[in-house]
């Protein structure tokens, strides 16, 4: 097992950052809580919108949310935005349809524009970051993100889920939701790959649902079997995880959630009664139980929307605080993910 690596968790508001040593306890790990780039470049697009200017993105296929939304207003203001083939893919899968909202595609910068580089991970802005603390960046790193997933021929949601299931049917263990090399639909995850990868990184991916879910499970009150329930920006996962393998999964927006509902389809999800249909139908990804535990004994919830769920719901849940910090479950997970390599269990997915 390598001695050092960074744990980066990359969300719609933050990306959380973990140094890991394994000859330091976890209180005394060193840890970043700051913008993401998708927050990052959406400020320099709306600066570029104050100062009038036209905008010229290109870099590495990225995670849209805020980003996507500063493009639409830039363009709504009577202003050009030019983007590369790859950074234009991070505001729709549809390159075509990028086109329609009036983004010109092109692979050569228009005189007069303001640069803006696309990408969830900047080694760059690390290093600087790292360096002021006389820290240097390990060459081994392991990144989550949220990829939706992209099939030409059927639902993203579905081809999403499909790699989530394929991954509990290989026996669900941590290793089984990890890569070294992301499959082909997973287009921001394998971005994330290719930039690190020619950056000379030892790397390993992940999901950011499996993460929390992993990284939750060190939560020292946490006693398996154990429900998990990551109450995301955009997405709610629930896992239940026996003997340290997810053995049944569910994944919905949260945005379609309210806390009523959610204890529905929890309920009917400990009891092995919940379907694929149920969940994909009503607009979220699916839903897949290879077994359920005959007994949960432990139920934790993490995620930056779980305050709403935890006010109005009477469930005994435990909110995850694993290594003493609930902003890093994410990272712990992909920290987890990274030893089991070690012990010969992951990596299955890379193969």
């Amino acid at each position: 097992m390598r001695c050092m690596m960074m744990a980066i968790d990359v969300g719609a508001g933050t990306q959380d950052i973990l140094l890991y040593r394994e000859d330091v306890e976890p209180e005394g790990l060193y840890k970043m809580i700051m913008p993401s780039q998708t927050v990052i470049v959406a400020r320099r697009i709306r600066k570029a919108t104050e100062q009038g200017k036209d905008v010229f993105l290109h870099g590495y296929t990225m995670g849209g949310g805020p980003m996507a939304a500063a493009v639409k207003n830039h363009i709504a203001s009577g202003f050009r935005v030019y983007a590369t083939t790859d950074a234009a893919l991070s505001i729709h899968d549809n390159i075509q349809r990028v086109s329609s909202m009036g983004v010109v595609i092109t692979e050569d910068p228009p005189e007069g524009c303001v640069e803006i580089r696309t990408g969830d991970i900047d080694l760059m802005a690390l290093r600087s970051a790292l360096i002021s603390f006389n820290v240097d960046l390990p060459e081994a790193i392991a990144v989550a993100v949220q990829d939706h997933g992209f099939s030409p021929k059927r639902s993203n949601r579905a081809t999403r889920f499909d790699i989530m299931r394929r991954s509990l049917k290989n026996g669900g263990r941590i290793g089984d939701f990890a890569h070294r090399e992301p499959p082909e639909a997973l287009s921001r995850m394998r971005a994330v790959w290719r930039y690190l990868r020619d950056q000379g990184m030892d790397v390993m991916l992940m999901d950011t649902g499996p993460a929390a879910v992993f990284g939750a499970l060190e939560d020292p009150d946490c006693r398996l079997p154990a429900l998990v329930l990551n109450i995301g920006n955009g997405h709610t996962i629930g896992a239940l995880v026996d003997d340290q393998r997810i053995t049944a999964i569910f994944e919905h927006h949260t945005s379609a959630l309210d806390p009523p509902k959610l204890n529905s389809i929890v309920e009917r999800f400990c009891a092995g009664k919940l379907t694929n249909s149920e969940i994909f139908d009503d607009g979220g990804h699916g839903a897949h139980i290879e077994c359920v535990p005959g007994e949960v004994r432990s139920i934790l919830v993490t995620g930056p929307r779980r305050g709403g769920f935890v006010s109005r719901t009477k469930m005994k849940l435990i909110q995850a605080a694993p290594w003493g910090d609930m902003m890093i479950t994410g990272c712990v997970g992909l920290v987890r993910a990274w030893r089991s390599w070690g012990d010969g269990d992951g990596d299955r997915q890379g193969r």
